[in-house]
């Protein structure tokens, strides 16, 4: 197999960074303008940085800061130290429209709702813009764009073959690994990755593994090869989970 995927100790072929989780088709097979991507609200206390491919849940009282944020036009004043508007206000058009908050994923997490997963950052702020933010910092209010539809097929880096051989194992569940030494904020780099370790038929994994991902040169057998999961339906808010108050 030409090994034009694959992480390789030999300098062989390619290497495949860790991206996060990347969207490549809607669960359904439903047009690719469906209205599946929304926006939502980072809070100023936020501990984590936040990139395209990042999993992000839904605040409730047990994680994160429970409420929610209006939209960037709506807000006159400038905000406060850490916040994305800080350098000045919106434009104070329109109505108020509250966007919820949210927090990344964090490996091992079992009750949290999921929102989805990141796919971009905005409205943009000038704050945002003078700084150049490819990513969003721990402690920085923003807003994200999350793709929301629960069945949507995603690739993700394995970095590290399984124990068991990976065509025995599909349909099984599986966690993510944060990478932290792996971002890259220059470019907006999510480290994000699956974590074979956990691959377990576990009701509360947030992932479900499909296949390996079909690109020429993607071995299954070799270490940063390329799966493609959905997500558990039973932890979406727009699938099984049950209600939880922003």
């Amino acid at each position: 197999m030409v090994n034009i995927v694959n992480q390789s100790a030999l300098s062989i072929g390619g290497f495949r960074h860790y991206s996060g989780l990347l969207p490549n088709q809607p669960g359904d097979g439903g047009s690719q303008a469906q209205s599946s991507v929304r926006p939502f609200h980072v809070a100023a206390t936020n501990s984590l940085a936040i990139f395209r491919g990042d999993p992000v849940v839904i605040n409730s009282a047990t994680i994160g800061v429970q409420g929610a944020g209006d939209l960037l036009p709506n807000i006159g004043a400038p905000g406060a130290a850490g916040s994305v508007v800080g350098g000045g206000g919106g434009s104070l058009l329109g109505n108020a429209s509250m966007a919820p908050n949210v927090s990344r994923w964090v490996p091992a997490d079992t009750t949290s709702v999921i929102a989805g997963v990141v796919v971009g950052f905005g409205p943009i702020s000038l704050f945002m813009a003078k700084n150049g933010f490819q990513f969003i910092p721990a402690s920085t209010e923003a807003w994200v764009f999350v793709e929301t539809d629960p069945t949507v097929i995603m690739s993700a880096t394995v970095p590290t073959v399984p124990g068991t051989a990976f065509n025995l194992l599909l349909n099984s569940g599986i966690d993510l690994k944060a990478n932290a030494g792996f971002q890259q904020t220059r470019f907006g780099v999510s480290g994000t990755s699956l974590d074979p370790a956990t691959i377990a038929l576990t009701a509360t994994l947030p992932l479900r593994i499909l296949n390996s991902s079909e690109q020429i040169g993607n071995d299954p057998t070799q270490p940063g090869f390329v799966a493609q999961v959905m997500f558990n339906q039973s932890r979406h808010y727009r699938s099984g989970a049950g209600f939880t108050a922003d």
